[in-house]
């Protein structure tokens, strides 16, 4: 379960955690926490070991981080969390080989979001911002974005519904389906098909 919020304090880290050390959870703790939404309204993922990400759009002023390994807690998930000036940063280290990190993350409907990842199916949801990033490898799900779009996997499905924005989603290897759309974003594929449903373009004025 996520901790509770503390009004404007960074909290710690559940499960036998120590405190965060001048802003960094240290990195061999189950991190499972929510943080008051920073002045920078960014999130920056890091993901050097790859692995699910689920990213939804909230209500509540608040970042809400919970990491498993497969959906169990992991004494070593080697996952570390900054706050500075440019807004939140999580980073991976562990090799991806070590198991399959999964990353809940709940975010104001507003914000802006970051992300390298070096594989894992990625979903997003619900989500007002500048919204950038690639994956090496997994799907990209995405629905009821609105902003800015640049995501792009290399090898996985693309699929964009229920959505408003400008920008691009793009697989090099993989289908892109764009389905009730509207604004300027466009869909690419380098080997797979392009599919769009009930998508609308502004008009040119």
């Amino acid at each position: 379960m996520l901790l509770s919020l503390v009004p404007t304090a960074l909290l710690s880290v559940a499960m036998q955690a120590s405190p965060f050390v001048h802003g960094v959870a240290q990195p061999r703790q189950l991190l499972d926490t929510a943080i008051a939404a920073p002045i920078a309204k960014r999130l920056t993922l890091d993901l050097r070991s790859g692995g699910s990400v689920k990213i939804t759009g909230g209500t509540d002023k608040v970042v809400r981080i919970r990491v498993t390994d497969s959906g169990k807690p992991c004494g070593d998930c080697g996952v570390t969390l900054e706050q500075g000036s440019a807004g939140l940063q999580v980073r991976s280290t562990r090799v991806a080989s070590a198991g399959k990190l999964q990353f809940e993350i709940e975010v104001p409907e507003h914000f802006d979001l970051q992300l390298a990842s070096a594989g894992g199916e990625v979903r997003i949801e619900g989500v007002d911002g500048e919204i950038k990033g690639k994956t090496e490898a997994g799907a990209l799900e995405l629905r009821r974005l609105s902003g800015i779009v640049d995501l792009e996997t290399k090898r996985g499905d693309v699929s964009l519904r229920e959505s408003y924005a400008s920008g691009r989603v793009h697989t090099t290897d993989g289908r892109v389906l764009l389905e009730d759309v509207g604004g300027t974003v466009a869909g690419s594929t380098t080997s797979g098909k392009l599919i769009e449903r009930r998508v609308e373009r502004p008009v040119a004025q």
